[in-house]
């Protein structure tokens, strides 16, 4: 498989434009007629002038008879940013619904779970693809534990010994690679085993990992692990969660702790920790 030309700053900055200056206008408005036409020419004008304008229409044609509503729009956006490349070929680019051919996709992991699959202990990897066919498909790929150290390396990590020593998958967050979408193993969900990185995507990896692994200081001099804090992406570029934690009475251990913001669950952040490892051994 050819890997693709991609650069993570640059998809980002087309799809912030894209929804900011051509889509917003059109929120909740209906996708028929004039308003296609009239959207694929504001989305046109925001993109490089060798981006094909039919392939670009039939891009947005699949919306039509639709509500252009702000997640649609937001979706539509980073599909569109992540996969100029083909718009420039001529070819559009369409919602996914099954993968077609082999294809290195660029993935960033939004979340790690422990997770134990017939028997063997190891995470499940809540991908985002930020470009390519899938673009901006959410899926998720399990690796054992030896799995993990081996695509530890490719991203980033050192050896053991090293500097950059991989301690957990947790740090797997925020991370960039190409997972090598197989298409015979994708007919339902994007699936891979096989990954690899570029140079722009090692060094964005190595600036997490540095810091995670206290090659380099923590930002606020904070002494405790990166998995451990409270500070989500929201306010240091090197959590591994997204969202900053609010302290809320935990039902479980009857006591202000850590939570999710976006976690609906009465437990906390340790007692849910808990209960999934429980579950684990239990299986």
């Amino acid at each position: 498989m050819k890997r693709p030309p991609f650069s993570y700053i640059r998809v980002r900055q087309y799809r912030d434009r894209i929804a900011q200056r051509a889509l917003r206008p059109y929120i909740d408005a209906n996708m028929v007629g004039d308003t296609l036409r009239d959207v694929c020419r504001d989305t046109l004008a925001e993109l490089p002038d060798s981006v094909s304008q039919p392939a670009l229409f039939d891009s947005i044609r699949a919306l039509a008879g639709t509500t252009l509503t702000r997640p649609v729009a937001s979706t539509l956006a980073w599909r569109i940013a992540g996969n100029i490349e083909k718009l420039k070929a001529g070819l559009p680019a369409l919602p996914w619904t099954r993968q077609m051919e082999d294809e290195l996709v660029p993935v960033i992991v939004e979340n790690v779970r422990p997770y134990t699959r017939k028997n063997k202990p190891g995470y499940l990897l809540d991908c985002r693809a930020v470009a390519g066919s899938p673009c901006p498909m959410k899926f998720t790929q399990f690796f054992s534990q030896n799995s993990c150290y081996a695509i530890a390396q490719v991203m980033g990590f050192s050896a053991p010994w090293g500097a950059y020593a991989f301690t957990t998958a947790m740090h797997f967050v925020d991370l960039l690679f190409f997972a090598h979408v197989e298409a015979a193993k994708s007919r339902e969900t994007p699936s891979f085993s096989t990954i690899s990185v570029s140079s722009s995507m090692f060094q964005h990896n190595r600036t997490r990992i540095e810091v995670r692994t206290r090659a380099r200081p923590c930002p606020e001099n904070y002494e405790h692990a990166c998995i451990h804090c409270w500070l989500g992406q929201d306010q240091c570029q090197f959590a591994t969660h997204a969202k900053t934690y609010v302290t809320r009475y935990c039902e479980a251990c009857q006591t202000d702790r850590f939570f999710d913001p976006g976690d609906s669950s009465q437990m906390c952040v340790r007692c849910r920790h808990h209960a999934a490892q429980h579950a684990e051994a239990a299986q």
